[in-house]
């Protein structure tokens, strides 16, 4: 084998990339970077170091007419000659951007990633390949930088990951772009050659064509140690949050009165960014989501809990209670008197019923990560399929008879029979008011919405509503 190939199979050994996958989607644009990667792959699976089967995709982005329909037949004849099948897709980015108000640049990831998820799915294949290499790594950690970011953003372009709910992994993220580039003239691969790359009204370009050049000539292993820097932030936020699941395992949560305990011993000598990570799953457990939280709260819960006796109240109704031994992270509930009228709500407006303030508003389901809103979320904010709502949205109190469909329940409960089955405190029910559109309860706010207008993957536009006194 070639020293590339050799240092390739090293890398995807290391990360154990091709581990349990049968069928490989090798997302090829036609450019050096990719050719390099899917001529080494096959060069790799025709010497028996990779087992699975492999299928090119190719997204046709038509920024660049004529040349982005000859970057499609240039992919197309490449996987002909490999004897690899191959399948390719159109998306229109310009009509998306204006469509989204989204930049070229994310209008074109966006589109890319979701075409070549589609793509992997309807050909059964496990993983999705694509080509980034060490100065990619170097270029997004840079771009990271400059816009702020914490280590959690040091981490980079990922080995492994998964996007639309499907794995991609980075065979190549081991290699140089004057490696790739060596390969492909050493083997006699020609690529295609993407005018835009050059075009410095992008920021990633100057950044690749300027500043990381700059940094270059003072230093000609940045590019070596900013890759070194992304995998030393992986294993660092790896161990934070290990060590903070480490002291959650030692502190008690009472469902009932809706209270974490922490013995103040355990946390004692916490530093702050495991701390951080501490109370992040404390919040999560109770409920709260951390929309309203910034770095200010975490660090004055900190000073909190290192007294000796304190009491203070933060976003999301959190009340936190220290005394001697121990910190008590609760969720305070107080007495709320609704509203005799119902009120309806328009979508984009705000509305008042009783101490509630309530607002709505619409989401694209590309532009939004449905698995992290799930993950942060508190209990007064949720999300609904905008197709699936019917008429006005009205804001009422319960009525007698009333019934809905409780999301992850079989089927219709009576909701005071519902609010009786859950088991839940007597201010908690009395509480309790609808949320509905002209034919069904959307949400018995704010303890569970309905089944019939969760958000699945195939909605394409979200209803976003948000209750805060």
């Amino acid at each position: 084998m070639m020293p590339f190939e050799v240092k390739l199979q090293d890398w995807i050994q290391a990360k154990g990339l091709f581990e349990g996958i049968d069928r490989v989607l090798l997302a090829v644009s036609g450019g050096a970077d990719s050719v390099a990667m899917v001529d080494a792959l096959h060069r790799l699976r025709q010497a028996g170091h990779l087992q699975c089967e492999f299928v090119i995709g190719h997204v046709n982005h038509g920024l660049r007419g004529a040349d982005s329909d000859a970057d499609e037949v240039f992919v197309t004849e490449l996987a002909r000659q490999l004897g690899i099948n191959v399948v390719a897709a159109s998306v229109s980015v310009n009509d998306y951007a204006q469509q989204k108000k989204l930049s070229i640049e994310t209008a074109g990831r966006t589109l890319r990633l979701k075409a070549l998820a589609a793509m992997a799915q309807q050909h059964h294949c496990d993983a999705i390949a694509t080509a980034h290499h060490k100065d990619d790594q170097a270029e997004t950690i840079i771009h990271r930088l400059m816009r702020g970011t914490g280590f959690r953003g040091l981490c980079g372009i990922r080995p492994v990951s998964e996007v639309y709910g499907t794995e991609f992994i980075r065979p190549m993220l081991g290699m140089r772009r004057s490696d790739i580039i060596e390969y492909c003239d050493e083997n006699n691969l020609s690529w295609r050659e993407d005018v835009s790359n050059k075009n410095v009204n992008f920021m990633r370009n100057r950044i690749r064509h300027y500043i990381l050049p700059e940094l270059q000539a003072e230093s000609n292993t940045i590019i070596d140690r900013l890759s070194a820097l992304s995998c030393k932030s992986r294993q660092f936020l790896l161990w934070t949050e290990k060590h903070a699941q480490s002291i959650l395992a030692k502190g008690r949560m009472d469902v009932t009165k809706k209270e974490f305990v922490l013995e103040k011993d355990v946390i004692k000598d916490c530093p702050p960014w495991v701390f951080y990570e501490v109370l992040l799953g404390v919040l999560t457990k109770l409920g709260v989501g951390l929309r309203n939280y910034k770095q200010e709260h975490f660090n004055v819960m900190r000073q909190l809990i290192e007294q000796k006796k304190a009491k203070a109240e933060f976003p999301g109704g959190i009340e936190i209670v220290v005394n001697k031994a121990t910190a008590h992270i609760q969720l305070k509930r107080q007495p709320v008197i609704l509203s005799q009228e119902s009120v309806m709500l328009q979508i984009g407006q705000t509305v008042e019923f009783g101490p509630w303030k309530i607002s709505s508003k619409v989401l694209n389901r590309d532009e939004v990560d449905v698995g992290q809103f799930l993950k942060t979320k508190d209990t007064f904010v949720e999300w609904f399929d905008a197709e699936k709502i019917i008429g006005p949205i009205e804001i009422r109190n319960r009525q007698a008879g009333d019934r809905f469909w409780p999301i992850g329940a079989k089927g219709e409960k009576k909701v005071g029979r519902f609010l009786m089955d859950a088991q839940l405190e007597a201010d908690i029910r009395q509480n309790a008011f609808v949320i509905a559109d002209a034919e069904k309860i959307l949400w018995l706010t704010p303890i569970r919405m309905a089944e019939a207008v969760k958000v699945t993957e195939k909605t394409t536009r979200i209803v976003e509503v948000q209750v805060g006194r």
